[in-house]
């Protein structure tokens, strides 16, 4: 598995934008709500809830300093 050098919370944006835009993550296909229609045909759902709670999760961290 490659090592992903992202700081906090960018690889999470990386992906709710790709999401946003209706482009696959993973391998840049069209997608139809959270589904890939592209090659992969991943479904997208159960990462975009992970990324949006990481991303809240941490915005609500850096409130509290």
């Amino acid at each position: 598995m490659p090592k992903i050098e992202a700081g906090p919370g960018e690889f999470n944006a990386g992906i709710i934008s790709s999401i946003i835009n209706l482009v696959c993550p993973q391998c840049g296909g069209s997608m139809l709500e959270f589904q890939c229609n592209g090659r992969c045909r991943r479904n997208w759902l159960a990462e975009w809830e992970w990324a949006n709670s990481e991303l809240l999760g941490s915005s609500s961290q850096i409130a509290k300093q």
